[in-house]
């Protein structure tokens, strides 16, 4: 009997998210777990928590990498290598004729459903393992080393992650070193419908020494000059700091995806309802989490779409015919949703287009950045 192998690009967040899911609840669902077989393809044997990144970035001794960093394998040792293989490798090309995946390693890997998972790609390897762990540590290393004798840090990107690594360095350093940080827009948060949230979150970075600065200014063009960061700003100024962090935010990596599947955003096309991709003639083929048209980058559009995107998969695995819906169909919250720390003891943020007190900001994510989520994102049980 051949085996229907189901090849996932990515192991972030939506990599493992399908990859747990198939292996505990999909594949056993259908009978005859010999039938089919998960190829994980990342570049990276490790998952990165980088939800904990601004603390991991400004505040180590609080949150050290060894707890953000953990290794993938030992959470899929139960299973088989007839049911489960991970290829450490970058995904080069998608040949649609054949239905193979071509990797860096030559490795030309033949799928019979594919789940493109691959998340995003940043300006700096400081918020992700896309190129491998060793890039992140060195990347780490550099902030470290330079954070002890530094008098000017300076962020760029006023979107939760910026927000969160100002709020991180301004609680430890904000009486003795020069915080800034650059919002790129008119405001923090721009992406929240409600601007006051933003306005709360630079009310409080003040009270923490940060300097916060609107109306546009961005960061063109970053050079290094004597172990210094000098910046040129989009308002005609240059500044050398001491630390430059660029949080502007990421991109889908979907370079190796054939264009015709791609938006005009170069996310992944695909039905918002069931995440099958969106393109005549093409089935088994599906996009999950911020590489996917779907979704905006957060983390809960993964964590929401699951049991859609599962019931999408196993409907289309059992052989039923492809619909545009099944029983169980994803409907994307509308409403604002982020939880934003400034600092281990509150922060801001919005629920369901509630705002959210302070407080409740501290117990769920400023506390810990919600570190015990990796492992049980890593064990299928998040």
């Amino acid at each position: 009997m051949s085996t229907h192998q189901i090849v996932i690009i990515g192991a972030s967040f939506a990599g493992l998210t399908a990859a747990q899911g198939l292996l505990k609840t999909v594949i056993p669902s259908l009978g005859g777990k010999d039938k089919y077989k998960v190829v994980q393809i990342a570049p990276s044997e490790d998952f990165y928590w980088k939800i904990g990144a601004p603390r991991v970035i400004a505040n180590p001794k609080s949150l050290p990498l060894e707890k953000a960093l953990l290794p993938i394998a030992p959470y899929f040792n139960s299973y088989g290598p007839e049911q489960y293989e991970f290829v450490k490798a970058y995904v080069t090309s998608i040949d649609t004729a054949t239905k193979t995946v071509h990797t860096s390693t030559s490795a030309a890997i033949h799928y019979d459903s594919l789940i493109i998972a691959s998340g995003t790609n940043f300006n700096t390897p400081l918020w992700t393992v896309t190129d491998g762990p060793e890039a992140l540590k060195a990347a780490l290393d550099e902030v470290h080393r330079k954070i002890p004798e530094a008098k000017t840090i300076l962020i760029a990107g006023g979107g939760a992650a910026g927000v969160e690594t100002a709020g991180e360095f301004g609680e430890t350093y904000g009486k003795t070193k020069e915080i800034t940080i650059l919002s790129g827009t008119t405001g923090l948060l721009p992406r929240l419908q409600n601007k006051k949230i933003g306005a709360d979150a630079q009310s409080r970075l003040e009270k923490f020494g940060v300097k916060v600065v609107n109306d546009n200014v961005k960061v063109v063009e970053h050079t290094k000059e004597d172990g210094k960061d000098v910046l040129k700003l989009s308002n005609g100024e240059t500044k050398t700091v001491d630390i430059y962090i660029d949080a502007t935010g990421d991109k889908p990596n979907s370079k190796f995806v054939p264009q015709e599947w791609l938006n005009d955003r170069n996310q992944v096309k695909v039905d918002p309802h069931t995440l099958r991709l969106d393109v005549p003639g093409v089935t088994g083929v599906y996009g999950f989490g911020p590489v996917a048209s779907y979704s905006d980058g957060a983390a809960i559009d993964i964590s929401f779409a699951k049991g859609a995107f599962l019931e999408t998969l196993r409907s289309d695995l059992s052989g039923a015919t492809p619909g545009p819906r099944t029983k169980k169909i994803y409907k994307k919250m509308t409403s604002d949703m982020q939880i934003v720390p400034i600092g281990s003891q509150g922060g801001v943020g919005v629920l369901f287009g509630y705002k959210a007190p302070s407080f409740l900001v501290k117990m769920a994510k400023a506390k810990d950045y919600m570190i015990g989520r990796a492992v049980q994102t890593l064990d299928g049980t998040a």
